[in-house]
């Protein structure tokens, strides 16, 4: 009986940490195209990367307000 929740537990753990690497390699590329310049050729990719960012951070604050506030 403690197998599936064992998986399950485990499962959320490794999508967990994909999704912090996701979000760290994109703001180390956001960081890194600020940085170089890329964004003063290329406006819709600053804002598009920039809004990516700024939305996954927020809706990552108000999962934490929400949930482990309490």
């Amino acid at each position: 009986m403690r197998q599936p929740q064992t998986l399950l537990l485990l499962g959320i753990i490794t999508l967990t940490v994909i999704g912090l690497f996701v979000y760290c390699a994109a703001l180390i590329d956001w960081i890194q195209d600020f940085r170089t310049g890329v964004y003063t050729n290329d406006y819709a990719e600053a804002v598009l990367e920039t809004a990516a960012i700024l939305l996954y951070t927020i809706g990552g604050f108000f999962f934490f307000r929400r949930k482990l506030a309490h």
